[in-house]
């Protein structure tokens, strides 16, 4: 992994609330914010990201064109508003960088550690675990004074995931 790719998405990363109206407004972020756990959700960047995000904005606009008849209005616009939301999202992901954060998460110390752990994700890097080990490298519980910390919630996923031992 190149430190310098996701460094350099980082400094062009946006971090947007995940507020409540726009849960709603785009389904995808609802579901995949649900767990306690979850501090940030992105989606595919770049062109990838865009070609993906066009594909499933396409796929929904089908989708309820082909099945108007039987729906009506209502379905065809949930269809588009269930599926082309997330695909709207990542077309927009391609040409800035964003990463959605939880409100409780936007006031905490810690965003610079969840912004880059977005960035090495954006980076193309899937893995969770390759993400863990290179903020590891990066960062521990000493280092960011997280043992004992008072203002660190006691679910957050942080503190957990940086005492866990290298493989």
């Amino acid at each position: 992994m190149k430190a310098k790719g996701w460094e350099g998405v980082d400094g062009s990363m946006k971090v947007v609330t995940l507020s409540t109206p726009l849960r709603l407004l785009v389904p995808a972020l609802l579901v995949s914010s649900l767990p306690v756990e979850t501090r940030a959700v992105t989606f595919e960047g770049g062109r990838l990201g865009v070609a993906v995000g066009a594909a499933v904005v396409a796929g929904s606009l089908a989708i309820a064109w082909a099945f108007y008849a039987a729906i009506g209005v209502f379905g065809a616009a949930a269809v588009v508003w269930l599926l082309g939301g997330a695909g709207a999202v990542m077309m927009v992901n391609g040409a800035r960088p964003l990463a959605f954060v939880k409100p409780i998460c936007v006031r905490c110390r810690l965003l610079p550690v969840i912004r880059e752990h977005e960035a090495i994700h954006l980076s193309g890097v899937d893995s969770d675990d390759m993400v863990w080990e290179e903020m590891r490298t990066r960062h521990s519980c000493e280092s960011l004074g997280l043992d004992g910390d008072p203002s660190i919630c006691s679910f957050c996923p942080i503190p957990r995931r940086l005492k866990e031992k290298r493989v």
